[in-house]
């Protein structure tokens, strides 16, 4: 991944990172149970055999060491059109993506935000 790739998540995250405000968004699960400890990933998809949904989840899955080491679950719930967003442990939306998330831009959208740098630097 090029640097410049990172530092547009960056950007977007800063910005408020959001996919089309016209395509249908299936509402959030309830993840009151991982506000403070987890980080959730929330992929829409409208199968199990959805194109897109499998490359995401099989990119994911490769990357499993990464999303343990940030505190990342993935949630997968049933939807319209396929959708990836990301939560934060506050709760907040951090990305909201109507197509595929590379695992290294979102691992540097996390790596980017306050919370994570604390937690790497042991604060």
């Amino acid at each position: 991944m090029r640097r410049s790739t990172a530092a547009s998540w960056a950007a977007c995250l800063l910005a408020g990172c959001s996919a089309d405000p016209k395509a249908p968004a299936a509402a959030l699960p309830d993840l009151s149970a991982h506000r403070w400890q987890h980080r959730v990933l929330v992929v829409d998809t409208p199968s199990a055999d959805a194109a897109e949904y499998r490359r995401q989840r099989s990119a994911l899955e490769a990357a499993a060491a990464g999303l343990k080491e940030r505190d990342l679950i993935v949630v997968t719930q049933s939807a319209p059109t396929f959708r990836v967003r990301l939560v934060g442990k506050d709760g907040g939306v951090k990305l909201d993506r109507a197509e595929l998330v590379e695992v290294p831009a979102l691992f540097a959208l996390i790596d980017a935000m306050p919370m994570r740098q604390a937690e790497r630097t042991g604060r």
